[in-house]
């Protein structure tokens, strides 16, 4: 009877929705009937037609109004706050300065979000490289922004607004005697008492009566009835349930309260002739588009939640797999409900009272409730599609695959809206004071679409990265797990300064550490693309070999068959990067140096967009690495490196060399750089180290300010080279662990096969044949 009575009638939540058999919800037509904002308006209305209903409701608008403003200040507080925070964040974040007054930032790279958004408060709005500060500033953000909530509506109220209709309703509720007189109007036969009072327990039994004078005189069931908490509860959807339940009484007395078409139709006129005077300016276009577009989507996931509630009552699903199609969406429902509250209010003023910068400012918190939609969407998307065949055919309201991706889809999509219509706003804008507000919002709004964004790419570069491991023909001894996080993966030409060669197009993988240069497998061997070592008068020298391009080969992938596999040709330490400069258009230039050796290339990808992503995130790397370096060479952890100048070659072209007979390099290679230690033990044992034969490798091993020989045979496993390290020091002691020094000036555990193969590589690529290792008890 309940349900019934409230579909009759107006526009509480789902109205039209309720009923099963109704088709294409997709389609569905919103307008303000469904909103938030205006059924509370209307309710407010019709109540008015209750005589002693009228001093409630003035003290419901007095207290509402006196919210807003506490809200209004608590948000300013915040601000103020956040943005002292701010500040003591950007100065700490220079731990130092180097011999000619650069600052150095302290910034670490542990989540690998790139693009650090600061809002012009100071605060954090999108995930970046984090210091202590900035981690103080987001813990103010989750524990603090929450509390800003006094209202249901988001931000600062326009200047000429008190309070909007929502929180004056729900305060009227909450005094509990208009509950009993909106009661007693309908059933006069059964009056309830009527006690006036600001004592809390007295409001409570009040409510109580309510209840249950319902319960016996309406027949509702305890499902259909809310309870006390839910009056007090600052939860939309627990609101929702007192106003069906006080909306199904006024509708079962039409002869009192007048229908809620009527009053509608009103409002509506009194709405319109509000904004008859703005109705042809662009800025009111825009704004009318902003609020309808917020209204269906706030019905649209009204409908998810609703359909998520089908499959929880029909076992179709468990809860672990509905949070992953739905997570968070009881929270973002109601943030969204409030933020739609707040936009029908500024819709009704004049452009330059409205305070849309403000509702986002507000806003920037709750936003994060959308990350897990943007990582688990395509675990989402991956489930349906193999698990919503095999659920039972129920009635549901959502009625196949593709419209429930459509809807799976519609948070990420609303998000990356905000810009565009923020975008129309402030070109259509034409107050100062307005501008500058809208400027924050849109900066905001960019902020969270491009979080959004990073989300889910790092989530698909998870997934590249598994299909890449096994894509890869022979990693060469590398571990992938050991690069870091992948961060972007293209098809990039790639170019030097001599404008006599080609460009020619790789594969190109960005990791937190490296960058990997790959090129498919074709079956012609003299169309290959690789990195060439060759000797020259001048000493060792890098060419890259690029004869061949990946343009014309038949790939199987384009075919629509299965990736093509690849062949690993060059790789660079990011920490070997110098300069990374843009160039043109679409052009990257990178220049590198390493110990012996320096070289640059051009990367061009296939627009600017591409370019400025690659470019932010590379120098965002190599600051923090730099700034890594600085704080542990101030720490007193100097290099024990010599200078590079005397060893430095410089290579920048790209020669066609196609014979196979020249030794493949795995990089644009920076070499591994001997310490002064190995320069005087070189020395020493220079013919010994010619005369080692070519299956077999010297492994010198420091220990306890004293060094040791064993000659090592190349096929060796890893285990065998332990136990002749352990024998060879058996006198000293027993050894636990083995390290030595890669190319990059780090010490490695020598513990696996991996680790074996890989320093073994490292010798072969720079023409060792001596390993250095540093044993330990």
């Amino acid at each position: 009877m309940v349900t019934q009575a409230h579909m009759s009638s107006s526009s509480l939540q789902l109205q039209r929705t309720r009923s099963p058999s109704i088709q294409n919800v997709m389609n569905t037509a919103v307008t303000e009937q469904d909103s938030l904002y205006y059924v509370c308006a209307n309710m407010r209305r019709r109540l008015e037609q209750l005589p002693q209903m009228q001093p409630y409701l003035n003290l419901a608008y007095a207290s509402s109004e006196v919210l807003s403003e506490r809200q209004a200040l608590l948000l300013s507080q915040k601000r103020q706050q956040q943005k002292a925070i701010g500040h003591q964040s950007i100065s700490s974040t220079f731990s130092g300065r180097d011999s000619h007054g650069t600052a150095q930032r302290a910034s670490s790279i542990s989540n690998m979000s790139f693009k650090e958004e600061m809002s012009s408060d100071g605060i954090t709005y999108a995930g970046g490289p984090s210091s202590n500060s900035n981690h103080n500033i987001n813990n103010i953000n989750s524990t603090n922004m929450e509390d800003t909530l006094l209202t249901f509506s988001m931000g600062i109220l326009p200047i000429s607004m008190d309070c909007d209709p929502v929180t004056q309703i729900s305060q009227l509720f909450q005094q509990g005697s208009p509950l009993c007189i909106i009661f007693n109007a309908v059933k006069p036969q059964f009056k309830l008492p009527v006690v006036s009072s600001d004592d809390l327990k007295i409001c409570k039994k009040s409510i109580y009566d309510f209840i249950l004078g319902c319960k016996q005189h309406f027949a509702f069931t305890d499902e259909e009835l809310f309870t006390i908490s839910d009056v007090f509860s600052n939860s939309t959807s627990q609101f929702l349930k007192v106003l069906e339940v006080v909306d199904t009484l006024i509708n079962s007395a039409p002869e009192i309260f007048p229908s809620f078409e009527t009053v509608q139709e009103g409002l509506k006129r009194e709405y319109h002739f509000l904004s008859q005077q703005r109705n042809t300016t662009e800025h009111y276009k825009i704004i009318k588009e902003f609020v309808a577009t917020e209204r269906k989507y706030v019905h649209d996931l009204e409908i998810l939640d609703l359909y998520r509630q089908q499959l929880l009552d029909n076992n179709s699903i468990t809860s672990e797999e509905l949070y992953m199609l739905f997570p968070n969406l009881s929270d973002a429902i109601d943030f969204q409900r409030r933020f739609l509250v707040a936009l029908e209010i500024n819709a009704l003023v004049d452009s330059t009272k409205q305070r849309i910068g403000a509702l986002f400012l507000h806003s920037k918190y709750f936003f994060k409730l959308y990350e897990p939609w943007s990582i688990g969407q395509n675990a989402a998307i991956d489930f349906l599609s193999q698990h919503l065949e095999k659920m039972p055919k129920t009635d549901l309201i959502i009625k196949n695959k593709l419209e429930l991706q459509s809807f799976l889809y519609k948070p990420v999509q609303r998000l990356c809206r905000y810009p565009l219509l923020l975008k129309e706003l402030l070109q259509a804008c034409q107050d100062v004071t307005s501008s500058k507000e809208l400027e924050l919002a849109l900066e905001i709004s960019k902020g969270i679409a491009r979080s959004i964004n990073e989300n889910q790419r790092r989530t698909e570069n998870h997934e590249v990265v598994k299909k890449l491991y096994s894509r890869v023909v022979n990693w060469k001894g590398y571990r992938i797990a050991k690069f870091g996080e992948l961060l972007y993966f293209d098809k990039v030409f790639i170019s030097t300064s001599n404008s006599s060669e080609p460009e020619r197009e790789f594969e190109v993988y960005l990791f937190e550490k490296i960058i990997i240069l790959f090129s498919e497998v074709v079956p012609k061997k003299s169309t290959s693309l690789s990195l060439k070592k060759k000797q020259t008068n001048s000493g060792s020298s890098l060419t890259l070999n690029l004869a061949g391009s990946l343009n014309g080969s038949n790939s199987s992938s384009a075919a629509g068959g299965p990736e093509p596999k690849l062949d690993l040709r060059g790789r660079i330490m990011i920490a070997n990067l110098t300069q990374i400069t843009p160039q043109g258009a679409h052009s990257l230039a990178i220049t590198w140096e390493s110990i012996k050796e320096q070289g640059n290339f051009i990367l061009k990808f296939k627009n600017e967009e591409t370019r400025e992503n690659w470019s932010s995130c590379l120098q965002t790397l190599v600051r923090n690495i730099r700034s890594e370096s600085f704080r542990t060479s101030t720490s007193g952890e100097t290099s024990n490196f010599s200078s590079p100048a005397h060893y430095r070659t410089t290579h920048n072209s790209m020669t066609s060399l196609n014979s196979f007979h020249h030794k493949h390099v795995s990089e644009v290679l920076p070499k591994h750089h001997p310490t002064s230690y190995e320069n005087e033990y070189r020395a020493i044992s220079e013919n010994y180290k010619n005369s080692i034969p070519k299956t077999s490798l010297l492994v010198r091993i420091s220990y306890r300010s004293d060094f040791y020989t064993i000659l090592v045979d190349l096929s060796s496993n890893v285990d065998d080279v332990m136990g002749l390290i352990r024998r060879k020091l058996s006198h000293s002691g027993v050894v636990s662990k083995v390290k030595y020094q890669d190319e990059d000036g780090d010490y490695v555990m020598l513990e696996s096969e991996d680790d074996w193969t890989v320093a073994k590589e490292m010798l072969r690529e720079s023409e060792e044949r001596i390993l250095n290792v540093w044993a330990y008890t």
